[in-house]
């Protein structure tokens, strides 16, 4: 993540905590980034310097207006006017840290060979909360290459309990050991 996008991220984010609408400017942020992901022309439309600036302004209006707070549809504005909607994912990452961070809130990924039962799921959000006396946001994914167990991934740590990685240190090991 660049300084700029923590920065703009961070404005956008005091700004909209001040106001009370962080929540409903974050969801709606993460929905904007999406968009984007899957229409990568798009933003690159709105950066094209052949278009006169109230034109790629009037598609952001046209576009987002009915759909967006005005303080994300102004932000977009403004990084549209400074070319830089190419940060506008790293923007809305550094808003989502911050809103997680002041609500005490850990987002964690947790990687199984198979579905987690709803309750493997408690068992490991409590486990959780008690390590990092945070209220854990869970999301399960799917890899049967682990073939079982469970790869925990938060906070920038990955906790790695799944057959698949005991094999490989096991491998390590024998392979240390060897040389």
């Amino acid at each position: 993540m660049t300084g700029a996008e923590k920065e703009y991220g961070e404005a956008l984010y005091e700004l909209c905590n001040e106001e009370n609408c962080a929540q409903e400017v974050g969801e709606q942020l993460d929905m904007v980034c999406a968009l984007f992901r899957e229409e990568p022309q798009y933003p690159k439309i709105l950066q094209d310097p052949a278009l006169p600036r109230q034109e790629r302004l009037g598609m952001l209006d046209e576009a987002f207006r009915n759909s967006v707070h005005p303080y994300l549809l102004n932000f977009l504005k403004i990084l549209c006017e400074k070319s830089a909607l190419g940060t506008l994912s790293g923007c809305g990452e550094r808003f989502r840290a911050r809103y997680n961070e002041d609500r005490g809130l850990l987002p964690v990924t947790a990687t199984s060979a198979v579905v987690l039962t709803e309750a493997q799921k408690q068992g490991l959000v409590e486990k959780l909360s008690k390590l990092t006396g945070k209220t854990i946001l869970l999301e399960n994914q799917v890899d049967e290459s682990l073939l079982g167990g469970v790869k925990v991934k938060f906070d920038g740590r990955e906790l790695d309990g799944s057959v698949a990685g005991r094999l490989e240190a096991l491998r390590r090991v024998l392979l240390d050991g060897k040389a």
